[in-house]
């Protein structure tokens, strides 16, 4: 259906949604490369970030399959709280029955996911320039072992090299990125493809499917 020209982001119901609901790499995979869009919003239980990154927190290889997609990691840390008090919104948000529009500052730090926290961050700082993280997420960030790891890619000038990947990014947009035809036309050795497109953390590609947290 796909190959015919099945659109995948018509349905009522995203079928990208489903596929990670299933932890089904293959059926992502196959969604994503014919354009499934990374970035929708379940229009029942509605989140500030995308809503796929949900089903993906516990699973690096969901999680990085999405960021090399073009997730869009920045919005998971708009925040616009920021340095201020969170207090007033401990007992709204994430629940088992509903989403409001939440932060992700505000579901990471739940009490039955914060230990995921600072892997989750860990993973999606691969994937963004600088970014300033909110008062909330940082006090929790500085309980995980990776704390030390984070904060140095914080408080750093990151590489001109993962700067450019990002603006060359960029510039592709989404549909781009992950059209294989489009790539093989790029003036541009192999190595360099592969390092656009974040081979290095293709989990899925590399086969390597014990990233469950």
């Amino acid at each position: 259906l796909l190959n015919a020209g099945a659109l995948p982001n018509q349905d009522p119901i995203n079928c990208l949604q489903i596929a990670l609901r299933l932890g089904n790499y293959e059926l992502m995979n196959l969604l994503l490369r014919h354009g499934a869009n990374v970035n929708y919003f379940c229009r029942v239980n509605t989140t500030h970030f995308p809503s796929a990154l949900q089903y993906a927190l516990k699973d690096e290889v969901m999680l990085r399959m999405l960021m090399n997609y073009g997730y869009d990691v920045h919005r998971c840390f708009d925040c616009p709280r920021g340095n201020s008090s969170h207090s007033q919104y401990v007992t709204d948000g994430w629940t088992s029955t509903v989403i409001k529009d939440t932060m992700f500052c505000e579901v990471i730090t739940l009490s039955w996911l914060k230990h995921l926290s600072g892997k989750v961050v860990r993973v999606m700082l691969d994937y963004v320039d600088h970014v300033n993280i909110c008062w909330k997420l940082e006090a929790v960030l500085k309980e995980q072992e990776l704390w030390p790891d984070i904060n140095s890619i914080l408080t750093n000038p990151r590489s001109l090299k993962h700067l450019c990947r990002l603006k060359i990014r960029e510039c592709m947009g989404r549909l781009r990125l992950r059209c294989p035809v489009f790539m093989t036309f790029l003036p541009l050795p192999n190595c360099l493809k592969d390092y656009i497109l974040y081979k290095e953390y293709d989990l899925y590609g590399q086969e390597n499917f014990t990233g469950t947290y």
